[in-house]
């Protein structure tokens, strides 16, 4: 039996002992690389931070953010990495710190160094990029050619996204005139259930695909804090996008930064808005072309009429009654069409910044090898027209 010590320390005692101890050991602030695990925000700011290696928690403490430095210190980390901070965020800390009897230990922030978390997260893409690239991955979907008509797609977006909202103000009325068939699909784009989240929404937009094949994806979402685009640079993400079996067309709502999905995607564009007008667009263009063809029509039921005149009035009777049946029906066929374009007119093209080139006699073009040099061209933009002489 162990005999009872004559001599002992309180609780207290032994962690005011430690308090001193680590005072003297730790002078002053020191910078600490760490990932916040969490965050509980109050007048103060509670964030908790923890070290991992290979998803093995290697250590875990707590840090505060007083409200006497929290403003001023965030306002500066939010103008250099376009939002504050976060949970799951790598950073780079100026921390003092504390030991106190009663509350244990903890860390002070003092500062910050908002280029560390902004070049973690490039140099974690430029890691992913190389690896993809390496096995033939990055430029995979780039393959599909983009498609020269929408008729089904698939969407891929955030619930509620304002960017949703300007992109279905585009699509909506194609959808509700027959001329396209969308299925929307969500996911999470940010924070720690992002990756599996857009996991699941990109193997149900593959089943969907395989029960009926689908012209393009569509992920969008729109913009947001650059810090916020981390966690789309997921490896199990981009493995599982760049071996989707149709083409990507993405519009995550950065024009300067790109994800991982933008450089894999076949077409990227800036934002949900953009990525709309680009399938519009389209969608116009054939639109444009069946016009093409409707003159032509025309033009042949014409000449058609005229080699029918040198006929017998009987043969030219029968003639022109089966080519004006042919010329009435295309006419209605493609009067429907119009009225179910709503408002897909010319001038609303114009006006997203599209130019409708013609020769001077009207004709609209719609292809370069159309075109031979010196010819001269109108080019109409949504303001006014201008004549052009073609170079080369």
């Amino acid at each position: 039996m162990i005999p009872v010590p004559t001599t002992s320390l309180t609780l207290r005692d032994l962690l005011a002992y430690v308090e001193q101890v680590l005072s003297h050991g730790i002078p002053g602030a020191v910078w600490v690389r760490a990932e916040i695990a969490a965050i509980t925000d109050r007048q103060h700011l509670y964030l908790e931070l923890i070290q991992t290696d290979a998803g093995r928690e290697l250590a875990k403490c707590r840090a505060t953010l007083w409200a006497t430095e929290r403003y001023a210190l965030e306002g500066r980390f939010r103008r250099a990495t376009g939002g504050g901070f976060k949970a799951g965020m790598q950073v780079l800390l100026f921390v003092t710190a504390e030991f106190h009897p009663q509350y244990g230990f903890s860390l002070n922030i003092v500062d910050a160094a908002p280029e560390f978390t902004v070049g973690e997260a490039a140099l974690r893409l430029d890691t992913l990029r190389r690896n993809l690239s390496a096995e033939g991955l990055l430029g995979r979907n780039k393959y599909f050619a983009p498609p020269e008509d929408f008729t089904r797609v698939l969407v891929i977006s955030p619930r509620g996204a304002a960017g949703l909202g300007d992109f279905r103000r585009e699509l909506d009325q194609l959808q509700a005139a027959g001329l396209l068939d969308v299925t929307y699909l969500e996911a999470t784009f940010q924070g720690k259930t992002a990756e599996s989240s857009l996991l699941a929404a990109l193997v149900q937009a593959q089943a969907l695909h395989a029960d009926q094949p689908a012209d393009a994806l569509f992920i969008i979402r729109g913009g947001g804090a650059t810090t916020d685009l981390a966690w789309l640079n997921s490896e199990a993400l981009a493995r599982q996008a760049a071996q989707f079996p149709a083409p990507i067309i993405t519009g995550i709502g950065h024009a300067r930064d790109e994800t991982i999905l933008d450089e894999l995607a076949a077409v990227r564009t800036d934002t949900p808005s953009k990525a709309a007008a680009y399938l519009v667009g389209r969608v116009l263009g054939r639109l444009q072309e069946t016009q093409s063809l409707y003159a032509g029509i025309v033009r042949q039921a014409h000449q058609v009429l005229l080699e029918a005149q040198r006929s017998t009035k009987a043969q030219q009777q029968r003639v022109h009654q089966a080519a004006q049946q042919r010329v009435d029906r295309e006419k209605q066929g493609l009067d429907n069409l119009m009225r179910q374009v709503l408002g897909l007119s010319p001038r609303r093209t114009l006006e997203r910044g599209y130019v409708l080139a013609r020769r001077e006699e009207g004709e609209v073009l719609t292809r370069a090898e159309q075109v031979t040099p010196g010819e001269r061209l109108r080019l109409t933009f949504q303001d006014g027209e201008v004549g052009v002489m073609v170079d080369s």
